[in-house]
């Protein structure tokens, strides 16, 4: 007979070991290693709007300020309580308070219906600067803003004849061929071989208009024209009067309440045709400064570059730190001195607000129509060369000193200003 095979009795441990799989523990630092790390997330901000343009919006390229913001002139007037002189529309108070904004809400009625507005910022500046400048235009004096190119004095000078007299268009630009003519008056001449010197036959200048209608006349660049024809305001700003000799001695042309002058002139401008002493007592002078502070600069640019996209439709993005660059450069420019004390050789091209403004415009259009929305460093840097050296060829070396000094060195560190440091140097090769 077989034996039987006593079956062999496996031992506890190795039982215990075929049937139950202790999961091995992964090490604390490997785990920590396995996570992904993520970057932080660049701040974008947009500027403009993709919304469709009306038929109202494309009427004019550029609408006059009295157009532009006819609400907030409305509800001004509707609530305005304050004192104002003569043929004024709004108080000097209101005056003061559309130029620099306000966060009250206005109740305004149009077109019927009832709504509430806010006042917006038209201007960033010294409130006393504002101040003056309409005490000046509620006197018999003219007002002359004075200041380095591209400070805004056009704009605070439209501004403010739109909130005194609801008109911001009686305007006569300054230049060397400016005549005496379109200060004072010209002939229908076609008029004047039929039928001589007549009130048909003549054909008012703005300051004539103005004077008939109370309303402030804005003469840009004053000091651009010849000195003789400068003088011939002096008469205007005195006796608010402008004789018309060939219609005979009776014939006057008064101002009458309301009306005045606003001026603006360059400093830069001055040693072209000097004010003389005579025209100059006729003005109170009110100096426009150079933005300083840079989160005051970045908020004008970024409003008015927003505003200037809105007109088109076109919605931009720009990250924070490709704007932070560009508001950098330009503040570093503008001094010859950089944020860690360097100096080097400043730009004699004018680095003012409007200028970076243009610049801002001009790199969003081409990121809309060449890229991909966004603003990015390189196009800062392509539209910066062109806007400093225009035709001053000596900006070029000043713009190698300020990249050799100041840009590489951020180049190491920034990953923002290396694409902008790159974008330069092949640029300028």
């Amino acid at each position: 007979m077989a034996k039987k095979k006593t079956p062999q009795k496996t031992p506890a441990s190795k039982t215990a070991t075929a049937k139950i799989k202790t999961p091995q523990k992964t090490p604390a630092s490997k785990t920590t290693t396995a996570k992904k790390t993520t970057s932080p997330k660049i701040k974008k901000i947009t500027l403009g709007s993709d919304q469709k343009l009306n038929s109202k919006q494309i009427e004019k390229i550029r609408f006059p300020v009295e157009e532009l913001h006819v609400e907030e002139l409305m509800a001004l007037v509707q609530n305005d309580t304050y004192p104002k002189p003569p043929n004024w529309k709004l108080s000097p108070k209101m005056v003061e308070l559309f130029i620099t904004g306000s966060d009250e809400e206005f109740k305004v009625k149009v077109n019927g219906s009832e709504k509430k507005i806010k006042i917006t910022t038209k201007f960033y500046g010294q409130r006393d600067l504002i101040q003056k400048s309409i005490v000046t235009l509620a006197s018999e004096r003219g007002l002359m803003l004075i200041g380095e190119p591209g400070t805004a004095k056009s704009w605070l000078s439209e501004h403010l004849a739109a909130a005194i007299c609801g008109k911001s268009t009686y305007l006569i630009q300054g230049t060397a061929g400016t005549t005496e003519d379109q200060i004072r008056y010209s002939w229908n001449y076609a008029l004047l071989v039929s039928e001589g010197p007549s009130p048909e036959a003549l054909v008012p200048s703005p300051t004539i208009n103005a004077m008939r209608e109370g309303k402030i006349l804005r003469f840009e660049e004053l000091t651009r024209c010849p000195q003789e024809i400068q003088d011939s305001m002096i008469s205007i700003l005195s006796e608010k009067v402008v004789p018309i000799a060939e219609l005979g001695s009776e014939h006057l042309v008064y101002g009458i309440p309301g009306f005045n002058v606003i001026a603006s002139a360059n400093d830069r401008d001055r040693g072209v045709n000097e004010m003389s002493a005579a025209l100059k007592r006729r003005f109170n002078f009110i100096y426009i400064p150079v933005i300083q502070d840079k989160n005051l600069e970045r908020k004008i640019v970024t409003q008015r570059t927003d505003a200037l996209l809105k007109k088109i439709g076109f919605k931009i993005q720009i990250p924070e730190d490709t704007l932070d660059l560009l508001i950098t450069v330009f503040q570093e420019l503008r001094t010859g001195r950089s944020t860690s004390g360097g100096r080097f050789t400043p730009i004699s091209t004018v680095m003012s607000t409007s200028e970076e403004i243009s610049l801002l415009l001009d790199s969003a259009i081409y990121a809309k129509f060449f890229g991909k929305s966004e603003i990015q460093p390189k196009h800062i840097a392509m539209n910066l060369i062109d806007a400093i050296v225009k035709d001053d060829k000596e900006n070029l070396p000043k713009l190698r000193e300020y990249f050799n000094m100041v840009a590489r060195m951020r180049a190491n560190k920034s990953s923002t200003w290396k694409e902008f440091a790159n974008a330069f140097k092949n640029q300028v090769r």
